[in-house]
């Protein structure tokens, strides 16, 4: 996949933040995990501590409370779709390859980031304030791709689809890859990611003899 500059872009390697191996990506990563499993409201500050060999006191040092955390989970996300999605694809001058690059890119985090994709959907729990932050730095990502749609009908590559429509149906199969791709399943992330971004190209794109 060749980039603005005519370099091909790598899908297959997803670079985890510089902090996200730090103490505060663990305990993201493992809260987003009782919180899927036990739900928001049933999830206390004391188990997560426990999960992350701190006590409650040690957990405040990061967070200051469960509505902070939550927070800070969805920033998280946010940060590793800007890092490892949106930046690197801004770089690819072709509206078809940067397509592909935004999906296999995508769906190849989920390995890393499964619980925190699903939990980054529950923007409603958030104050209004957090939640409007959230919401806008999603709807920099939905831009992103709904503008690379609109290239490739332009460019009469893509078939006769509505080009939001095509957005948000997209999002909503590339994000629900996390409720159910099991990582000690027969597929590997990046083959399962590889097969979607096939899948999705195939209903979006013309084909040749088309």
């Amino acid at each position: 996949m060749r980039d603005a500059s005519g370099t091909m872009g790598d899908t297959s390697t997803v670079q985890l933040p510089i902090n996200a191996n730090g103490k505060a990506a663990e305990i993201y990563r493992t809260a987003a995990s009782l919180i899927v499993a036990k739900g928001f409201n049933a999830t206390s500050m004391n188990e997560i501590a426990t999960a992350v060999g701190l006590t409650k006191a040690g957990l405040y040092h990061y967070i200051r409370g469960k509505q902070d955390l939550l927070f800070s989970i969805m920033q998280y996300a946010m940060d590793m779709v800007d890092s490892q999605v949106l930046e690197p694809a801004s770089q690819i001058a072709d509206a078809e390859q940067r397509l592909r690059f935004i999906l296999i890119r995508h769906a190849g985090m989920t390995d890393h980031v499964k619980a925190i994709t699903i939990l980054a959907e529950e923007v409603a729990a958030l104050n209004e304030q957090d939640r409007q932050s959230i919401v806008n730095r999603k709807r920099r990502y939905i831009d992103c791709v709904r503008s690379t749609l609109q290239e490739l009908s332009d460019e009469g590559k893509l078939r006769d689809l509505d080009v939001s429509v095509a957005t948000l149906n997209l999002f909503a199969m590339v994000l629900g890859l996390a409720r159910w791709y099991r990582p000690n399943g027969k597929l590997s992330a990046m083959a399962v990611a590889e097969q979607t971004a096939s899948l999705l190209l195939g209903g979006l794109l013309k084909s040749v003899s088309d």
